[in-house]
């Protein structure tokens, strides 16, 4: 079974898999949806090793990629 340090590190891995498939994405809303699941695992990751920037920035990109998801729904409807 993997330790702490393992699981820190697949988060890490994690969002930053789901940031290259955000920039591959062609879809608003799949980019958007990328754009959050990759935000979610470094806002985790982010506080698990204790890193102000890092968590910063994904406080300000979390809601900023939900606001923006929310408009294209919007606009879908």
């Amino acid at each position: 079974m993997p330790d702490m340090n393992s699981w820190i590190e697949i988060i890490g891995f994690a969002g930053s898999v789901l940031t290259v498939i955000t920039y591959l994405t062609q879809r608003m809303v799949q980019l958007r949806m990328m754009a959050i699941a990759s935000s979610l695992c470094f806002a985790v990751y982010g506080t698990m090793i204790w890193s102000p920037p890092l968590i910063l920035m994904e406080a300000v990109l979390l809601p900023l990629n939900g606001w923006r998801l929310y408009q294209i729904a919007r606009e879908q409807a």
